[in-house]
């Protein structure tokens, strides 16, 4: 494993490669950001890193028996904290500080992984704050969380700020292809996890294709009329998350007939456009005969929808004034 494998984040890259190439590491360190967008892995490869027998421009070999360990998870310097249970006690951050008084076993440093590390109370964090005011000089922390708001402000001061931010489309759907064997449906699960790999993963392709399908029939349900509409609003009457995941597969199946609609060549020319690229012949043919208001239209109903369930309108309501407004504009977009 190297930097290479920590994908779509080259500011914490460059950040981190800086700092195994000065030989000057810092005692503590924050990676903060979504789930799922490479902050562990980025945290493996920098102990690595501080641990490799022959680095290279502040890149660990690889092939040291140090790398290889810490990569495994096996290295004796190496020391991960996780939750027991829902939270990180108090009892185990003072094991981690008798540990961390302690000499590294094999290594230049001893590495303490917090992760997450909002997962600590007050307590915890109290304790903690302790071994980083006064740190061993041969300890690096590294605490990994994608909520800072629960670490105190004094734990947040004495750590080295690493910003993760969400992956580009294109760098989830390759990882979720090479990695997690999503195919053709890597391009919906990308756009669906909103650059994050943890979310995207939620689906299966299968069930990605399934949901879709349902997104798809809904809608040509609604160009029957409105009796059809207050059909299908009293079938999602309770189903609240359910139905908000559909209108948002509903949503990118939209979008991708807009742009079908709008592009000179029907999307042809340029597929990395369309999410739902492997149903592109699909959404030109139907694209060629729907009008771009009315698609334009149903995106803002949908929209619509979400600002009234945040604000805990009830849902029969809402679902019931959407379904009618979406049978509309469905039926309008038949007549281009």
């Amino acid at each position: 494993m190297s930097w290479e494998n920590v994908r779509g984040q080259a500011a914490a890259v460059k950040m981190l490669r800086g700092t195994l190439a000065s030989g000057r590491a810092a005692h503590a360190y924050l990676f903060t950001g979504p789930r799922g967008v490479g902050k562990t892995t980025a945290a493996l490869v920098f102990a690595a890193g501080l641990l490799c027998r022959e680095p290279a421009a502040g890149e660990p070999c690889g092939r040291c028996e140090s790398c290889r360990e810490v990569m495994g998870l096996r290295h004796p310097d190496v020391h991960r904290v996780e939750p027991d249970g829902d939270v990180i006690r108090i009892e185990q951050v003072r094991q981690v500080q008798r540990q961390a008084a302690l000499r590294p076993v094999i290594g230049p440093y001893q590495v303490f992984f917090i992760e997450p590390a909002e997962a600590a109370g007050e307590a915890a964090q109290n304790a903690l704050l302790k071994v980083l005011e006064e740190p061993p000089g041969s300890t690096v922390f590294v605490l990994i969380t994608h909520q800072t708001a629960p670490l105190l402000p004094t734990v947040v001061s004495r750590c080295v700020p690493v910003r993760f931010g969400r992956l580009p489309r294109d760098v989830a759907a390759d990882i979720l292809r090479e990695r997690f064997g999503y195919g053709d449906a890597a391009e919906l699960g990308a756009a669906l996890g909103d650059g994050s790999i943890w979310q995207a993963t939620r689906w299966t392709p299968q069930a990605l294709k399934e949901r879709r399908a349902t997104a798809v029939a809904l809608w040509d349900a609604l160009t029957a009329g409105p009796s059809a509409a207050l059909e299908q609003a009293q079938a999602w009457h309770d189903r609240r998350d359910e139905l908000l995941e559909i209108l948002e597969m509903l949503e990118l199946w939209l979008r991708d007939m807009l742009v079908c609609r709008e592009q000179p060549h029907g999307a042809s020319a340029d597929p990395s456009w369309l999410v739902n690229v492997d149903q592109r012949d699909e959404l030109v043919r139907r694209a060629q005969r729907l009008r771009p208001a009315a698609l334009l239209g149903a995106l803002d109903a949908i929209l619509a929808f979400r600002r009234q369930v945040q604000q805990n309108v009830s849902l029969r309501t809402a679902a019931d004034v959407l379904l009618l407004d979406l049978c509309t504009q469905a039926a309008a977009a038949q007549k281009g």
